[in-house]
């Protein structure tokens, strides 16, 4: 009886242990396929290379998108890293991978705001300047 019960726990530790690799190797992938599209996003949306309306648009979709994601993984990654013996290294480096395509993500969310802020005060300052032409 005893032994049947060892065997069984060992199983089911096994078990968990190979759900855990499972969920650790899915937020990896996750995690890489969230990297490459921010590395897509840098290089699609370069500094100052945003200077269209259509373009602050799509920038700041994809990269609202990629955020979304982005949490996402970092929840799931989070709540992962309490299964794990050292849980504040694994918080940390899960924090710390968050931060680095989070600073990318967000600069492009910056710019294409920035663009449709300046688009819009253009819009103003020339409706502005057609009711002072008016007599």
């Amino acid at each position: 009886m005893t032994k049947s019960l060892l065997l069984s726990c060992l199983a089911l530790f096994l078990n968990f242990g190979l759900l855990t690799n499972v969920s650790a190797t899915s937020d990896s992938d996750e995690l890489s396929q969230i990297a490459s599209l921010t590395v897509s996003l840098d290089h699609q949306f370069a500094a100052n290379s945003i200077v269209t309306a259509e373009l602050a648009d799509d920038a700041l979709k994809q990269s609202t998108a990629a955020q979304t994601r982005l949490q996402n993984w970092f929840v799931h990654a989070e709540r992962a890293c309490y299964d794990k013996f050292f849980v504040n290294d694994c918080l940390s480096e899960v924090k710390h991978r968050r931060r680095e395509h989070n600073l990318i993500l967000q600069r492009i969310s910056l710019e294409a705001k920035a663009e449709h802020r300046k688009l819009h005060i253009e819009q103003l300052d020339k409706e502005l300047a057609e009711r002072q032409a008016k007599p």
